[in-house]
């Protein structure tokens, strides 16, 4: 007899596959992956890149010249590097950048990143404003693409890029390498449904009357890119994604700061959501209000319930072996000497679950092939083997510290 904790499982997972193959169905019907143009754009209007930076000495520079290897106009281009109160040599390394006349470095005491890019964009005269974190590297032609993207549709109000991961070394890594190839289908796929709720910090560009319409960055519980995009969809403002725009970014390499990372995220994703609720089932909001947002709701308590259930479930068959070893001695435990395909488990369950893990693969697999990687390594192994254990870690902390409603950090 199935109880009520077995149902709920087969809810979830059944929502689960049933959002995958909608989104594949989505895809495959409605949002033929764009090809990189290389024709020019018809008009070049001005962008400010502001770069809020704490404690990135190491990576300033290259956020720097990447930004500078841009095919766009030079004299188009404005670049302010602010640092937000840094204890290293950040400030000092910006300033040598100082040479080139579309390069102004500013530091003021530590306030959060959005009170570094509201510095900028209050000093700023562009037509465009674009945030690009500090540990993040442009490839040339991303701004380009990004522009033709208003170019094509003047009611886009901000385009989101193609996140990817530099250069991947350990396994944690590699995780993030496969999660981000997914986040790239969903964020493009987003886009085409009307239902992008996070402006990544890693160069999201806007028009710069979205600020003037409904006011600068807020501190958002140190996610300000994600409270952005929710007060633009609020006001119905469009916000859009361009595949073909690539940034590498560099990704937590270690446990305890991935964990610190993802936890600052989910966190933000409750606390701006308790803010924005009314966005929830709400049909003004079309399909974010009525199936992304309720979806990542279910799919963040529909997480933590199995990882319990499965935990729960392995402490009871741990405790049931040990009893027998107890009761029968080692020995016993092994009386089945021969493999039969009889005790395999054919339960619906399982082939839900392989269902998932194959749909989540194929995901996979369409975003690193829009993000021009190679399909077959092993961070998709590692990312279906391991990313289930790990993401309750943050998943259960971030709920935590919202309950208690603790204080995430930016640095």
């Amino acid at each position: 007899m199935i109880g009520a904790a077995d149902v709920i499982v087969y809810v979830f997972l059944f929502t689960s596959l049933y959002f995958e193959v909608f989104m594949l169905i989505t895809f495959l019907e409605r949002a033929p992956v764009r090809v990189r143009s290389v024709a020019p754009l018809t008009r070049y209007p001005s962008v400010a890149v502001i770069i809020p930076c704490r404690n990135e000495a190491n990576t300033i520079a290259g956020t720097i010249e990447s930004v500078l290897a841009l095919d766009y106009p030079q004299e188009k281009l404005s670049v302010m590097v602010i640092d937000d109160g840094s204890t290293d040599n950040t400030y000092e390394i910006g300033k040598r950048y100082e040479i080139h006349p579309n390069v102004n470095v500013f530091t003021k005491k530590g306030g959060g990143k959005h009170t570094a890019l509201n510095y900028g964009i209050e000093r700023s005269n562009s037509e465009f404003i674009i945030g690009l974190d500090a540990d993040s590297f442009v490839q040339p032609y991303a701004l380009r693409e990004m522009m033709r993207r208003f170019e094509e549709e003047p009611d886009i109000m901000a385009v989101t890029p193609a996140l990817r991961v530099q250069n991947p070394k350990n396994f944690l890594e590699y995780i993030q390498r496969a999660e981000y190839s997914l986040s790239i289908f969903y964020r493009f796929l987003f886009g085409r449904l009307g239902a992008l709720f996070v402006t990544p910090g890693p160069f999201s560009i806007y028009r710069k009357e979205v600020f003037e319409k409904i006011g600068l960055f807020r501190p958002a519980y140190n996610t300000e890119d994600m409270e952005m995009a929710m007060r633009m969809q609020k006001h119905f403002m469009r916000i859009e994604n361009a595949p073909t725009a690539h940034v590498e970014t560099v990704v937590p390499t270690t446990l305890r700061a991935l964990l610190r990372q993802r936890i600052r995220w989910v966190q933000g994703f409750l606390q701006n959501g308790m803010d924005y609720r009314h966005m929830f089932f709400s049909p003004r909001h079309g399909n974010l209000g009525l199936f992304v947002l309720p979806a990542a709701l279910i799919s963040f308590f529909g997480a933590l319930y199995f990882a319990g259930y499965l935990l729960v479930h392995a402490g009871i068959l741990f405790f049931d072996k040990f009893v027998q070893i107890k009761t029968i001695g080692v020995a016993g435990l092994f009386g089945i000497t021969h493999f039969d395909w009889f005790y395999l488990s054919s339960t619906a369950r399982i082939f839900v679950i392989l269902g998932l893990l194959i749909l989540t693969a194929t995901l996979i697999l369409i975003g690193k092939r829009m993000a021009n990687e190679r399909l077959f390594s092993r961070d998709v192994a590692y990312y279906l083997a391991f990313y289930g254990f790990l993401a309750p870690l943050w998943l259960a902390k971030a709920l935590y510290n919202t309950a208690l409603t603790k204080e995430s950090l930016w640095k």
